[in-house]
C-alpha cells in the first residue's frame, strides 16, 4: 500500500492557504480595531520627534517617550561644544513632536533659536503639518501632491482665509477624495 503525503493532496493545500489568508485578515481587523479614529490617530504613535542642532556634539533627530526638556535634548545629544558651559536649565521648556531646537554656545552666554522641523521631517516621521500655516515647499512633501497643487493649496488658503476643516482641501483642483484619504494622516489644521 502507498502512503500519501499530506502535500500530495491539492485540497489540501487550498485549505492552507485559506487559512492563512484567514488568519491574516483577522489580525489585521484586530489591529485596526483597538487604535484611535482616524481624527486622532498619529501617525508616530505616542513618541515624540525632536531635532537639535548648533554647538553640540551630536545634532540630529531624537525619539523620547514623552516631552523632552532642553537638558534632555543636550543629553541625548552627548552634550555641548565647548564643554565648559553649563545650559541654563533654569527655563526648563518642553518640546513637542516635531520641535527644532538649535543651540549657540557664544563666549558670554547660550542662545536657543526653537522652531519646528522642516515638513519633510515631520512627514517623514508621521507628524502631521499645518495646512493653514506650511509652505509651498513644504506641503510637496506630502504623499502625491507636487509643486503646482502645492502652490493652489496656499492660493486656496489665502483665498478662503485659512481651511475651517481638513477636508476643505478637497476643494483644491487635483485633489479628490482618493488622494485626500492618502494624505490625511500627514495633515493638522493648527
Amino acid at each position: 500500500m502507498k502512503k500519501r503525503r499530506l502535500d500530495d493532496n491539492p485540497a489540501s493545500a487550498g485549505i492552507g492557504v485559506l487559512l492563512l489568508l484567514f488568519f491574516l485578515i483577522a489580525m489585521n481587523f484586530l489591529k485596526g480595531s483597538n487604535s484611535l479614529p482616524d481624527s486622532e490617530r498619529r501617525l508616530s504613535g505616542d513618541k515624540v520627534f525632536a531635532q537639535v542642532s548648533g554647538d553640540i556634539r551630536f545634532p540630529g533627530v531624537y525619539r523620547f517617550d514623552g516631552a523632552p526638556s532642553l537638558r534632555e535634548l543636550v543629553e541625548r545629544a552627548k552634550g555641548l561644544i565647548p564643554e565648559d558651559k553649563i545650559v541654563p536649565f533654569s527655563m526648563e521648556p518642553t518640546f513637542n513632536s516635531g520641535s527644532y531646537v538649535e543651540i549657540r554656545n557664544n563666549q558670554k552666554e547660550i542662545n536657543l533659536r526653537i522652531g519646528e522641523m522642516s515638513a519633510f521631517y515631520r512627514t517623514t516621521l508621521g507628524i502631521p503639518i499645518s495646512i493653514n500655516s506650511e509652505s509651498a515647499d513644504g506641503l510637496v512633501s506630502l504623499p502625491g501632491i507636487g509643486s503646482r497643487t502645492a502652490e493652489a493649496i496656499v492660493e486656496e488658503r489665502t483665498r478662503r482665509d485659512g481651511f475651517k476643516r481638513l477636508r476643505d482641501i478637497q476643494s483644491v483642483r487635483g485633489i479628490g477624495p482618493a488622494l485626500y484619504r492618502k494624505i490625511r494622516p500627514y495633515l493638522a489644521l493648527k
